[in-house]
């Protein structure tokens, strides 16, 4: 199963400093981490705020960045200012083992390729003591890739994997297009089943049966929200498209709710929650 999600450029508009935007990043962030969230895709609904776009890039970036990698791919930036204040997110792929005699007999650590030993050999800094060997293709020096390694008494034996191979949950991909919301449905949802979130949509509690059954046939799934300064529906008519007709179900996650609007981080939160149980009932059977 691989889930995705698309949050709009203005996703940020209604924090108005650097602070604000950075805290709100950290608690999106730790929201797909905590649901297993394999994509986010950073979709343009508004041209005025592709620096905005670009920022919520970077700062979910950083989020997901094994911490022992971090000062290496992110230098110095005034953008960065506030990342002490974003939770660590403490996923499988941030690993808290810094000497190869702590590691477990099993283990997969992202890394950082520093140096080429020979045709098939080279040095990658996993967070570890000491750099390990490991063979591998056509690899340069800066490229970012996962090991696999293994303990055997006191030899070490590391390989490169590819993420589709890790048997965990290993954080999640940052995507970003200057395309909208129809571009995102078409690239990311054709072969997904596509469910965008709002409050004009068939309440959640009406279809449930019908999505639970859906979501058990399907292998990969395409969330879209919408921003705090309108939300899908406004979205699409900006675009010059209708909602219901580029997606398989438009759904209000949040019958009955207690408030004016729902914030796009709260909305976030809920419908992963709603979805993440789903998955995991049984199919329907009739």
């Amino acid at each position: 199963m691989s889930l995705t999600v698309a949050l709009p450029s203005t996703l940020t508009a209604e924090a108005s400093t650097l602070r604000e935007k950075t805290v709100k990043m950290g608690f999106i962030a730790r929201v797909l981490a905590v649901f297993k969230v394999d994509q986010v895709v950073l979709y343009c609904d508004d041209v005025s705020y592709i620096e905005d776009q670009r920022l919520m890039k970077k700062l979910l970036d950083y989020a997901v960045c094994p911490q022992y990698l971090r000062k290496k791919f992110f230098p110095l930036d005034p953008h960065l200012k506030y990342v002490g204040l974003m939770p660590p997110l403490r996923t499988p792929n941030h690993p808290l083992e810094k000497s190869i005699r702590d590691l477990p007999n099993l283990s997969y650590r992202e890394g950082l390729v520093v140096k080429r030993l020979d045709e098939e050999k080279y040095l990658v800094d996993v967070g570890l003591d000491k750099p390990i060997a490991v063979k591998g293709g056509k690899l340069r020096e800066g490229m970012r890739v996962i090991v696999e390694i293994r303990k055997d008494e006191e030899e070490v034996k590391a390989k490169l994997v590819a993420r589709r191979d890790v048997p965990f949950y290993f954080g999640f991909r940052v995507q970003s297009t200057r395309g909208g919301l129809r571009e995102v449905v078409e690239r990311y949802g054709k072969e997904a089943l596509v469910i965008a979130t709002s409050k004009y949509g068939k309440s959640i509690v009406e279809i449930v049966e019908e999505l639970q059954q859906e979501l058990s046939t399907r292998s990969n799934i395409l969330l879209l929200f919408g921003s705090p300064l309108r939300g899908l529906y406004d979205i699409a008519k900006r675009e010059g498209c209708d909602l219901d007709s580029i997606v398989d179900h438009v759904v209000n996650f949040i019958p009955g709710q207690g408030t004016e609007t729902v914030r796009t981080e709260e909305a976030l939160c809920a419908v992963l929650a709603v979805i993440n149980v789903l998955l995991r009932l049984k199919p329907l059977t009739k």
